[in-house]
């Protein structure tokens, strides 16, 4: 089974002034790209010290906050949840993409924040997108497999 290629678009923002006086902002040199998280990105993002947080644990905070048509149901988030969506933790994900799968791309984490222009929705779907693959299909079953071996571990720390 081959991993699914994600589409991320980068673009530049240009100002112009209007005749009236007032300025307008564009987007330029629109260039879409192909994403896929790779072991190569996630340890390249983990020395830059870019990620934070397990990207799996992001994920199924963000798996408890889709509705039955996998929108995300706000009205009723838990606290843990609410942090759960702070997209700026997503950008990373996102570079860590479109380096995975463009190894020769020279693009610094600085130029593809000037470049990325996701709204929240986007910027979420991007990551969903990227991460997804990598987990199992039925995500109660991934959850509790994680919950499991997280709880041998810390059987095993106390003994010591």
């Amino acid at each position: 089974m081959g991993i699914k290629v994600s589409t991320i678009e980068l673009k530049e923002i240009d100002v112009i002034q209007l005749e009236d006086g007032t300025f307008e902002k564009r987007f330029i040199n629109v260039k879409k790209y192909p994403a896929f998280l790779t072991n190569r990105a996630l340890a390249t993002g983990r020395n830059m010290g870019i990620t934070k947080t397990s990207l799996i644990t992001e994920l199924i905070l963000i798996q408890g906050l889709l509705g039955p048509e996998d929108d995300i149901d706000t009205e009723n988030l838990t606290t843990e949840q609410a942090e759960a969506i702070d997209f700026s933790r997503y950008l990373p994900v996102i570079y860590l993409g479109i380096i995975g799968a463009n190894k020769k791309l020279d693009l610094s984490y600085d130029d593809f924040l000037d470049q990325y222009h996701g709204d929240f929705e986007e910027t979420l779907n991007d990551y969903i997108a990227l991460v997804e693959p990598y987990i199992s299909q039925n995500p109660n079953e991934f959850k509790k497999g994680l919950e499991q071996s997280t709880k041998k571990k810390r059987k095993k720390a106390k003994r010591k």
